[in-house]
């Protein structure tokens, strides 16, 4: 699960990306499908890092389907706040919301892609 520490962390990265990158790139999104690795990964257990209580934990040997799944979502939404905002900022680009992903409990994740003006 990110927590505040790995929060600053990525910010960080983000921002190094966006310092050596943003001359070729031309379209960033900070999670690419977060309802994939929030489900699959803390929900149901079905990759990394395998984590769910469902069946009485016969998949997976650790973790809890009816809070993790929420935690790592909630942290995923602060993470990409941290790095919309930097990204506000420092590069003053608009940020244009680019798909609803919803989540299978009903949490909408928002991918934002961000536009560079044209040339």
């Amino acid at each position: 699960m990110i927590l505040v520490c790995h929060r600053k962390d990525f910010a960080t990265y983000a921002e190094t990306c966006f310092q050596k990158f943003g001359d070729r790139v031309k379209h960033w999104i900070t999670f690419n499908e977060p309802h994939t690795f929030t489900t699959q990964g803390y929900d149901v257990g079905l990759q990394a890092p395998g984590r769910c209580s469902i069946l009485l934990h016969l998949f997976c040997r650790a973790g809890n389907s009816a809070t993790e799944p929420y935690i790592v979502a909630h942290n995923v939404l602060l993470t990409h706040a941290t790095v919309a905002d930097i990204y506000r900022k420092k590069y003053k680009v608009k940020i244009w919301i680019s798909r609803i992903l919803q989540f299978q409990r009903h949490i909408n994740f928002i991918v934002v892609v961000i536009k560079f003006p044209s040339c």
